[in-house]
């Protein structure tokens, strides 16, 4: 008899196993950590075994019997860290589970169906030999990129930028043969494309400057001491932090063990990719949500068989099924897409620490401008203080209250803009709000268009023509004259990029201008389609939201504009003027990162702001010093643990009278300066909601005493309608 954890994301079972026989074929291969399909009410359910259980709780006749067992399995180490983030999350262990579960492998097809071909592998060049001369250009240039071992369809044609009938006509020459892809093998190229980038020598390793090889030899000594060692690589952008990472990859692989680097975006995991598997070749995995399922499978295997002890991916590359881990590397450590928003709401950063502690190795945060929380160990930073290529860039604040001149752009960064598109130059344009106009509202009596289920202001998109909740996705048409008082028409405001793209427009030829945010990227190959075009066209305009200041290397980037600095600045979250001072360094840091001297200008209706001012002056350490005296007179982290309590309901009543209980009860544990609350929210996709904030200085003492309150409040709430829901070290607060 076994126990298992369904994975079927129902809330009401919370940490519940079940008893199942095993069948006698099944017998031997089954064990703890096998992922296994077992009835479970009127369907099959994929599910973990999580224990052998010797003795049977109830009659044999009574249970049910496994139905069947799949050829994958989650590693001891991988169980353990699920129940440590279970713990540490006060999260449902089925709900950590669906994070270190293997990716779900398509189903066989019945009915003797052909499966689809995804794989592509020369013909030898003595049979099509005669056929080869008459190819046209695009299937010459496909033919050249088929490495020898064969590769993937649908990676050979994004990185030939060619459609499958391409393919098909060579298959019809009888030049290429078409198939299934091989069991265990990769759907990329064997090595990358056309030798796009060969593997790097280490005799070939670019020479490091002295701050570089002091900042590898202090990681390296951190790496080698006994027990996990945590440190920070603070440098400025440009300063050549990926090569660091790269010698301490190196120095791992030397031990035999294993290495994961995370990247915040999935649009940045490509670029990642690229560098490390220059260095790497095969040896290097990737994992993230944007794979294909088939993909996805295929690199877990390759990673779980040992083939690929380098992996890189995005939040949940975190717990891949690598053996030996003994250095995982957060790049952009600063990035709150770090933070899972859904259950079970983990921080990368912590499950690192957590899957380290029992074996030891070396957690490495980097990034140019760190979490205030890193900055407060001293002890634990290496500093890069220069860039690798190129000089800082010339910043300048544009006053909107002086040189606006009426429009999304002063005429000042108007002139700067025409000279760098004069001199054959690219320049980024950042604003941080999507849509047309933030907001629709009436002049006359000051009402603002609002989501019927969410209570918040909705966004016009002039591409569809319609109001668009960004939170519910719900679209209304706008009406001609305002819906409160009929007296006027609707006044668009708060521009976002659809504006700041049109205006654009009007100022440089149509494919010159590049929009990058996520209503125009919904997927990955679009991101990489998108940052290869702007790559290669001269001059050029990246226009877009955050997504544009990370991590991006242009090296004819010579000018930076940001539309408006003030979009973060009065949110109710206290780490606000910290994500404005990171984001206006980040995408400062895009500009002059070659020979050519680089310029940013920043519209701003606040430029005594000290957040913005410090960012343009570059005075990280005096920022850092500043934003950690007020936290610690306001009680914030890293003087504080958070832990965020929520209230969820249609009926409005019950989700504050349930609030308020909460309240009562932990008043009882925290004192009035550690509990905040209860608040309401705005109604969220016709749910109402209230929560309250834990800030505790004994942060294992915190959780303790919810976990307990959860135990015992999460199912008497549910049968009144209202889901209770816990974010330990909450990142956003709406």
């Amino acid at each position: 008899m076994v126990q298992l954890v369904p994975l079927l994301r129902l809330r009401h079972l919370g940490d519940r196993v079940f008893d199942y026989l095993v069948p006698p074929e099944l017998t031997d291969r089954i064990h703890v950590g096998s992922v296994v399909w077992a009835p479970f009410g009127r369907r099959s359910a994929r599910a973990v075994v999580v224990a052998m259980a010797d003795s049977v709780s109830r009659e044999l006749a009574e249970l049910r019997a496994i139905e069947s067992t799949t050829d994958d399995a989650i590693p001891q180490e991988l169980l353990a860290l699920a129940r440590a983030v279970s713990e540490r999350y006060l999260s449902s262990y089925e709900s950590c589970l669906r994070l270190v579960a293997p990716p779900l492998a398509a189903r066989r097809r019945l009915g003797g169906k052909p499966a689809r071909n995804t794989w592509v592998t020369r013909v030898p060049a003595s049979t099509a030999e005669a056929t080869v001369a008459k190819l046209t250009t695009k299937q010459a240039a496909v033919l050249d990129a088929i490495p020898p071992g064969g590769s993937g369809i649908g990676a050979l044609c994004a990185c030939v930028d060619v459609g499958r009938g391409v393919l098909r006509a060579l298959a019809a020459k009888g030049v290429v043969e078409l198939g299934v892809a091989p069991e265990g093998s990769s759907m990329r190229p064997e090595r990358p494309i056309a030798e796009a980038l060969p593997c790097v020598s280490g005799a070939a390793m670019p020479r490091l400057w002295p701050e570089q090889e002091q900042a590898v030899e202090q990681l390296v000594a951190a790496y080698e001491q006994p027990g996990s060692a945590q440190r920070l690589l603070w440098g400025v952008t440009g300063s050549g932090k990926t090569e660091v990472y790269l010698r301490l990859v190196s120095r791992v692989l030397e031990d035999g063990a294993g290495a994961i680097l995370l990247v915040p975006e999935i649009a940045l995991t490509p670029q990642m990719i690229a560098r490390v598997r220059a260095r790497f070749g095969d040896k290097v995995g990737v994992l993230h949500s944007g794979l294909a399922p088939g993909e996805r499978v295929r690199e877990y295997r390759r990673i779980a068989r040992g083939d690929a002890p380098v992996v890189v991916g995005a939040r949940s590359a975190v717990f891949a099924p690598l053996a030996n881990v003994k250095l995982i590397v957060v790049d952009e450590s600063h990035d709150t897409s770090y933070k899972q928003e859904e259950e079970p709401r983990y921080h990368a950063l912590t499950v690192a620490q957590l899957r380290l502690g029992p074996s030891g190795g070396l957690l490495l945060e980097g990034s140019a401008t760190p979490r205030a929380e890193s900055v407060g160990q001293p002890e634990e930073c290496v500093r890069l203080t220069r860039r690798a290529a190129g000089a800082v860039p010339e910043c300048e604040v544009v006053d909107m209250r002086t040189q606006g001149g009426g429009q999304l752009l002063a005429p000042r960064c108007r002139e700067a803009l025409a000279e760098t598109l004069r001199r054959g130059e690219q320049a980024i344009v950042l604003l941080n709000r999507r849509g047309y106009a933030g907001y629709v509202h009436c002049d006359l009596c000051g009402h603002v268009m609002m989501c019927s289920d969410c209570e918040l202001s909705v966004t016009y998109h002039s591409r569809v023509g319609r109001l668009l909740c960004h939170h519910c996705g719900r679209t209304y048409a706008q009406p001609a004259l305002c819906p409160a008082c009929a007296g006027a028409p609707l006044t668009r405001a708060a521009p976002g990029t659809e504006r700041l793209d049109r205006e654009l427009r009007t100022l440089v030829p149509h494919e010159q201008v590049f929009r990058m945010d996520s209503d125009t990227l919904t997927s990955g190959t679009r991101v990489q389609a998108l940052l290869r075009a702007f790559e290669s066209s001269r001059p050029a305009v990246l226009v877009g939201t955050q997504m544009v200041a990370k991590g991006h290397d242009f090296a004819d980037v010579t000018l930076v504009l940001v539309a408006d600095a003030d979009t973060g600045l009065y949110v109710p979250d206290f780490r606000a003027a910290e994500r404005t001072f990171q984001l206006l360094t980040q995408v400062a840091g895009r500009a002059g990162r070659a020979e050519r001297p680089g310029r940013v200008l920043v519209q701003t209706w606040n430029p005594g702001v000290p957040c913005i001012r410090m960012a343009l002056l570059r005075e990280e350490k005096a920022f850092y010093e500043q934003e950690l005296e007020s936290r610690r007179r306001l009680g914030y982290p890293p003087f504080a643990d958070l832990v965020r309590l929520m209230t969820v309901a249609e009926n409005g009543e019950r989700a504050q009278v349930g609030a308020q209980y909460l309240v009562e009860r932990l008043s009882a544990h925290f004192s009035g300066q550690e509990l905040h609350g209860p608040a309401r929210l705005p109604t969220l996709r016709g749910r109402a909601r209230w929560h309250l904030v834990i800030a505790a200085g004994d942060g294992e003492r915190a959780r303790a005493i919810v976990k307990q309150a959860m135990t015992q409040l999460q199912e008497p709430y549910r049968r009144r309608g209202v889901t209770l829901l816990v974010d330990v070290d909450p990142q956003s607060f709406s």
